[in-house]
């Protein structure tokens, strides 16, 4: 993946960080992790290392988001 195409996934990523958040599907606490990192999607002069790192953060925690989420909302 070219640093372009990782800039942009950070982009959706975060995006989709702020629609947890909207949707109360996520505490506003919730990001502390990457929050206290930082790259943001804007930062396209940063390595790309750094923008990955970023994404893992964001990554795990909507992971984490979406299972509790499903868990909730499971008719079972």
């Amino acid at each position: 993946m070219n640093e372009q195409e990782l800039v942009h996934l950070h982009a959706l990523l975060f995006e989709l960080r702020l629609y947890l958040e909207r949707e109360d599907i996520a505490p506003p606490d919730a990001f502390d992790d990457y929050d206290a990192q930082p790259v943001r999607p804007p930062h396209i002069h940063r390595p790309k290392e750094a923008h990955k790192r970023a994404m893992d953060l964001l990554l795990v925690e909507i992971r984490d988001r979406v299972r509790r989420s499903s868990r909730q909302t499971a008719p079972y």
